[in-house]
């Protein structure tokens, strides 16, 4: 969720099941690199269920929920996002990408967006490669 400071002072950012100081990169890189003006806005950032996420492979994620949260926008229902986000605003790809994708059309999911590397892992899953965090936001908010 992303708000508008209250009162002009400083941002406020929370982070449940996340790291802080990797959602603070994030947050740096979104701002950065896709010129988004997150600066003023208040951000939290919950994970459901008290679970924790701490992997690489979960920035795209992280990244594209803050991003569609200011455009006020939400992703594609069905859509599965995997990647790493490095500092320059390119997206890596994860290990074992490819068991992962499998795993997330098995459990329903019809859409995914990856790092360039990705390979199609069968028909159930529609598979966007992409470059870099500002495609993956073209790619995630487009209907």
């Amino acid at each position: 969720l992303t708000a508008a400071t209250a009162f002009g002072g400083l941002p406020r950012r929370t982070a449940n099941g996340v790291d802080l100081n990797r959602l603070h990169m994030l947050i740096g890189v979104l701002s950065k690199r896709v010129r988004l003006p997150l600066g003023n806005q208040d951000i939290y950032v919950n994970v459901v269920g008290g679970l924790r996420i701490g992997e690489p492979a979960d920035d795209l994620g992280v990244a594209m929920a803050i991003a569609s949260s200011l455009h006020d926008k939400p992703v594609a229902p069905g859509t599965v996002l995997v990647g790493e986000v490095g500092l320059g605003g390119e997206l890596r790809s994860v290990s074992q990408l490819d068991r992962r994708l499998a795993e997330a059309a098995r459990l329903g999911f019809t859409r995914g967006i990856a790092a360039r590397a990705a390979r199609v892992p069968g028909r159930r899953l529609r598979v966007e490669s992409v470059a870099s965090v500002q495609e993956a936001l073209g790619a995630a908010l487009r209907s």
